[in-house]
């Protein structure tokens, strides 16, 4: 397949590590699938959209011009991926504007429950519009019939800096904070050094270039996972990419290939005793045949072919 690969919701600073190769065959979407924010946007886009057929100027009313009509480039050669797409009307209309013979897929990044009210039922009416699904969860992928394609990253460019943090953790509360407190008092009440970033409103977010550098100068990456998840959040591929060490909740981290206990520590399984001992060994390295399963240039092939 020698076309494009339209994708819609790709991670800049991840996708830039593609080879130039790849780079060339990808055409990257600018994100109109949020849903308006203007109360009469939202009801006319309730009304209206995916319920009638309309004309591409009238949709310009609830999606970015400019988004709307790159993807819309998209030949029957093409492929189209899309980034957690869960609005079955406006994915109706997406599927209608474009040619039959496109593939397009939809690559799920959170837990399935966590996005869906009725999972079963919406993602087989997703599925009955023509859309691949497909999920970081492997769990999901056999709950839900869904194809598997893991979870990514990508190798860091340049040297790093120097680590000035021991434990970093950035990410929302979700349904975490407890356990995330708890971890936090534990390190930081064993002389620990933590930066732990819980925004809880838009103004205290930073970028992911931001949280990346964060990253790089900390020795240790934190992972807490979502209830009822059991695929990788991008955090332990963060860790192994940038030879940190990690501390996650998460106990399927012990069947991937990458896993070591002098690297990984598990909360909630391995003592607590043996957490500063583990803290303070170096971490050992990572054979690079094995980084590359997870790396991005291998991951976005399963949409090409």
């Amino acid at each position: 397949m020698n076309g494009k690969l339209y994708i819609l919701g790709a991670p800049p600073c991840i996708f830039s590590g593609l080879t130039p190769e790849l780079q060339q065959r990808m055409e990257y979407v600018d994100n109109f699938l949020h849903f308006p924010q203007e109360k009469w946007k939202q009801l006319t886009h309730a009304l209206l959209v995916g319920r009638l057929p309309l004309p591409r100027p009238v949709l310009y009313t609830w999606f970015s011009r400019k988004g709307l009509d790159h993807l819309l480039q998209a030949t029957a050669a093409d492929r189209v991926l899309l980034y957690e797409g869960t609005n079955l009307r406006t994915l109706r209309v997406i599927r209608s504007l474009l040619p039959a013979a496109t593939p397009c897929f939809i690559y799920y990044c959170n837990p399935i429950r966590s996005i869906f009210r009725r999972p079963d039922q919406e993602l087989a009416a997703i599925a009955r519009l023509g859309y691949r699904l497909s999920t970081f969860d492997p769990e999901d992928a056999d709950r839900y019939g869904l194809t598997l394609t893991g979870q990514y990253f990508r190798y860091p460019e340049g040297p790093l800096p120097e680590e000035k943090t021991d434990c970093f953790f950035c990410g929302l509360p979700k349904d975490r904070a407890e356990e995330l407190e708890q971890l936090q008092r534990l390190l930081e009440g064993n002389g620990w050094k933590c930066r732990f970033i819980i925004p809880t409103c838009n103004e205290q977010r930073i970028s992911y270039a931001e949280y990346l550098s964060q990253l790089a100068t900390s020795r240790c990456v934190i992972d807490i996972c979502q209830k009822d998840q059991a695929g990788l959040t991008r955090r332990p591929l963060e860790a192994l990419f940038y030879g940190k060490k990690l501390i996650t909740n998460n106990p399927k981290i012990q069947e991937y290939d990458f896993y070591n206990s002098k690297n990984i520590f598990i909360f909630g399984k391995n003592s607590t005793d043996g957490l500063n001992d583990f803290l303070r060994q170096p971490t050992e390295p990572v054979p690079t045949n094995i980084k590359d399963k997870y790396d991005i240039n291998g991951w976005i092939r399963q949409y090409l072919h």
